[in-house]
């Protein structure tokens, strides 16, 4: 279900997280570790607190993507990747997508092996029996019978 559907705001254009109700800020903030979260993550504790409470709130959403620049990511003591690694990445990424998606040798239906006529059912008459044959058959099986 999409956010229009579901009612819940595109996190995507705002400019903040819409905030949350007092109930739900109040259940958030009694964890003490919000404060040094947030301070950690470089977010003053209002923006996280509604952060929080909006994937809360809609479990399904998926958190937006973000694109963070070079100088950023040097900042964050983070190499940045050269386009030829985001490249090759995605062509992997598209590889393992197509194979995924290939038939297996599993899903086609197999072809019988042997191709058995129905007939007429009537069992088939042994002939020129070796009598010795039927003697070491009988003394193996179980019950002794033939």
């Amino acid at each position: 279900m999409s956010d229009e559907q579901s009612g819940a705001p595109d996190i995507e254009h705002l400019d903040a997280p819409p905030p949350v109700s007092a109930e739900l800020r109040a259940k958030i903030l009694a964890d003490p570790n919000v404060a040094k979260i947030a301070r950690e993550l470089k977010l003053d504790v209002e923006t996280f607190v509604n952060t929080v409470g909006y994937y809360m709130n809609n479990p399904g959403v998926e958190p937006a993507f973000l694109v963070v620049s070079d100088e950023n990511l040097k900042k964050l003591g983070v190499t940045p990747p050269t386009p030829e690694a985001i490249e090759a990445n995605v062509r992997q990424s598209v590889e393992a997508i197509k194979a995924g998606k290939a038939p297996s040798g599993y899903e086609a239906p197999r072809k019988q092996a042997v191709a058995l006529d129905p007939g007429t059912g009537e069992a088939v008459e042994a002939k020129d029996v070796d009598p010795e044959l039927e003697i070491s058959v009988k003394k193996l099986r179980p019950s002794g019978k033939a």
